[in-house]
């Protein structure tokens, strides 16, 4: 998602359906600043792939962090102000629930994205919808929703600056998932905690 709108790829299928033949101008990854919320095991990973790729990435989560080749900062304004786009990273708590709403979305560059691959719960709906219709945001890309599956006559399905996705950035496979299961039953096994537990007082 990154690279389609770094790239202006949404825009080319825009021009397709119109039929319109224009190369448009090209900036250069050290010329971007994608903002990462959730420093978290794959938070962290999205962060450190981005910054390979050259982009100027910055990471935020709620407790100091430091993650290799990002600027990380424990104060979420600091980051929407810089980022031409957000990718949201962060598990879903009170905390959270509502953190991408219409003063979030003002406090990013005019022309800004933002991609969600966390849950639906982030993003309030109505708020990125104005923020998408005032052009304020430029595009979209959704994996999570509020109410799942989305229902058929939602705006997001044929609003031009949202490309969407039914919940499937990151499928569960069996094989891999049933390797792990056995892992964790072997540290139980020799008296070690499983990997990935979660603390039901923080919400992950």
């Amino acid at each position: 998602h990154v690279l389609d709108w770094h790239r202006l790829h949404f825009r080319y299928r825009e021009q397709q359906f119109e039929r319109i033949w224009r190369q448009l101008p090209q900036v250069m990854a050290s010329e971007r600043t994608i903002g990462v919320l959730g420093l978290g095991e794959l938070g962290s990973a999205v962060a450190q792939a981005l910054a390979a790729l050259g982009f100027r990435t910055l990471g935020w989560s709620r407790r100091p962090r430091r993650v290799a080749g990002v600027e990380c900062f424990t104060e979420l304004s600091a980051v929407l102000e810089q980022s031409d786009l957000v990718v949201c990273l962060l598990p879903l708590t009170h905390h959270t629930r509502g953190i991408l709403n219409a003063d979030a979305f003002a406090q990013m560059p005019e022309g800004a994205c933002l991609v969600n691959v966390g849950r639906g719960g982030h993003v309030v709906e109505k708020d990125l919808h104005a923020a998408l219709d005032s052009g304020w945001i430029t595009h979209a890309y959704l994996d999570v929703f509020e109410n799942e599956p989305l229902e058929p006559e939602h705006p997001f399905w044929r609003h031009a600056g949202v490309t969407l996705t039914p919940h499937a950035a990151a499928l569960t496979e069996p094989r891999t998932a049933f390797a792990k299961i056995v892992a964790n039953i072997e540290r139980l096994r020799r008296g070690e905690p499983p990997e990935g537990l979660v603390d039901p007082a923080a919400g992950y």
